[in-house]
C-alpha cells in the first residue's frame, strides 16, 4: 500500500489532513530548534513546549477521527439487513485505526524531538 493509498483510506483530507498539517508544523519547529542549536543560541522554552503540545494534538485528532470512524461503521452495521461476514468487519476496523496510528507516529516523533532538545539544552546557571 502506497502512502497516498494509506492516506486516502484513512479518511483523506478531512481526517488525515489536519494530522499532516500538524506534522508539517512540528517539522518546521524542529528545523527552527535545530538551527538555533547549531548557531549556539538558547532554545526558546515556548517553542520546545509547542513541539510537544502540537504532537499531542495530532494524537488527539487521530483518536477523535478513529472514534468518528467507529461511529459511522457501527451505524452502517446497524442498518445492514443481511449478515455481514466477519472479515469485512475486521477490514473496516483496520481502516478505522489508521488515523490514530498516524497521529501516534507524529506524536512519537514530536516527543522524541522534545526529549532530545530538552536533554541537550545547557543547564541555566542561577545567580543569587
Amino acid at each position: 500500500m502506497s502512502f497516498s493509498e494509506f492516506h486516502e483510506s484513512g479518511g483523506g483530507i478531512i481526517w488525515m489532513g489536519p494530522i499532516d498539517l500538524l506534522g508539517l508544523i512540528n517539522l518546521g519547529l524542529f528545523a527552527y530548534l535545530l538551527f538555533s542549536k547549531t548557531m549556539k543560541k538558547n532554545l526558546p522554552d515556548k517553542t520546545l513546549q509547542a513541539l510537544k503540545q502540537i504532537g499531542g494534538l495530532a494524537l488527539a485528532w487521530g483518536a477523535f477521527a478513529t472514534l468518528a470512524g467507529f461511529f459511522q461503521a457501527l451505524g452502517a452495521l446497524e442498518e445492514a439487513k443481511d449478515t455481514i461476514p466477519f472479515p469485512v468487519i475486521c477490514g473496516g476496523l483496520r481502516v478505522a485505526l489508521i488515523t490514530v496510528l498516524y497521529g501516534f507516529v507524529v506524536y512519537m516523533i514530536s516527543m522524541a524531538s522534545f526529549i532530545i532538545f530538552q536533554f541537550t539544552k545547557p543547564a541555566e546557571s542561577k545567580s543569587i
